[in-house]
């Protein structure tokens, strides 16, 4: 009995009663009277910090939040460059601090064009996409250009309808980008298939849309690379993950406690920042959000991302946390919104600034 301050995770053991649970023990909770103190969505699986009282071996929950997050620096200062290196490319500090040289001397030059929900199948879209190109054909060097899924509006059949239907959809897409030799040939193009685009779906981490479907897209464009999602890329020193799921939905369906009204409302800066404080990009039940685990490393946030770009079906969205820039393009299908992002927007002796662009095509 008594006041407790207690971290752990909390679990369901038996329908509808939940408890917190660490390596040693399990708590009944009570959460009548709980208020949240940080930002956020907290769900099962959740890992909180909890203030409480003990009555009768139940802990009736006063007040709870996120753990203590800290930045990217303090982190690899914790565990040291190696241990936090995902793409095991940097051998040494020294290494390191030949890229940071590089990244100050060419860094400006990068940009990402970044859209989600990009429909294929809706004319408007492949026309915005034209405009879009259009815009960027001249620019030396190209942004690299990331589009996320759904690539069709409704999910297509498996049956031989569905497949011949997606195979032209990319080669529409082809034909468009085609019109400007100078980002067919020279253009890089990364597609993150969406919970609804062909392969296997419903678990994560996904594996790229199967080469089946984008033959001609690849035959016609130079760099096309069908990337996993997640997808992780390194820029220089930064790390950037590119993520499509429907996190919103997903943590108002399975959320124990409403988020907070008083932070800026935006429930994609509640979703963002969930799964960076509970350093996993699916914070959630298993029957919600089924894993692979011989791949769940890949869905880890820990330490911070230099930048977390997590496509999702609610409006645009940017915000500094604990110096990552987290992301929401916002669907290109609804309103033909994208971002660009540039890594390194700025240098400033051996300091570098990025620079976020929430953009719409007229």
């Amino acid at each position: 009995s008594g006041r407790r301050f207690l971290l752990g995770m909390i679990v369901q053991v038996e329908e509808g009663k939940y408890y917190l649970e660490d390596h040693t023990a399990q708590v009944p909770l009570n959460f009548s009277e709980a208020s949240l103190l940080t930002d956020g969505f907290v769900t099962e699986n959740s890992v909180v910090l909890i203030e409480g009282e003990a009555i009768d071996g139940v802990l009736h929950v006063h007040n709870m939040g996120s753990p203590i997050v800290e930045n990217r620096l303090d982190s690899i200062k914790a565990i040291g460059l190696q241990n936090t290196d995902i793409f095991n490319s940097i051998g040494s500090l020294s290494e390191y601090e030949k890229l940071r040289e590089q990244e100050l001397e060419h860094g400006e030059d990068g940009m990402f064009v970044v859209l989600s929900d990009v429909y294929l199948d809706s004319p408007a879209v492949i026309e915005k996409i034209e405009r879009m190109l259009e815009g960027y054909s001249d620019f030396n060097p190209l942004p690299i250009f990331v589009f996320m899924g759904n690539f069709t509006s409704k999910p297509l059949s498996s049956a031989s309808e569905g497949t011949k239907a997606m195979i032209s959809y990319f080669e529409d897409l082809a034909n468009v980008i085609c019109k400007f030799p100078n980002v067919a040939n020279e253009g890089r193009f990364v597609f993150i298939p969406g919970p609804n685009d062909p392969g296997i779906t419903g678990v994560l981490p996904r594996g790229p849309i199967p080469n089946y479907f984008t033959a001609a897209l690849r035959s016609k464009v130079k760099n096309v690379m069908l990337a996993s999602n997640p997808c992780r890329m390194r820029f220089f020193t930064k790390e950037i993950v590119f993520f499509r799921d429907n996190l919103v939905s997903k943590m108002r369906r399975n959320c124990l406690i409403e988020p907070r009204q008083d932070s800026n409302g935006q429930l994609s800066s509640h979703a963002i920042k969930t799964v960076l404080d509970q350093g996993h990009l699916s914070p959630l039940p298993l029957s919600t959000s089924p894993i692979y685990w011989q791949h769940d490393h890949a869905l880890r946030l820990y330490p911070f991302p230099d930048a977390l770009i997590c496509g999702d079906r609610v409006e645009q969205y940017y915000e500094t946390y604990e110096e990552c820039d987290a992301i929401n393009p916002g669907p290109f299908s609804n309103g033909f919104n994208f971002v660009v992002y540039r890594p390194v927007g700025e240098t400033s002796g051996s300091q570098t600034k990025s620079d976020v662009e929430l953009c719409e095509v007229p």
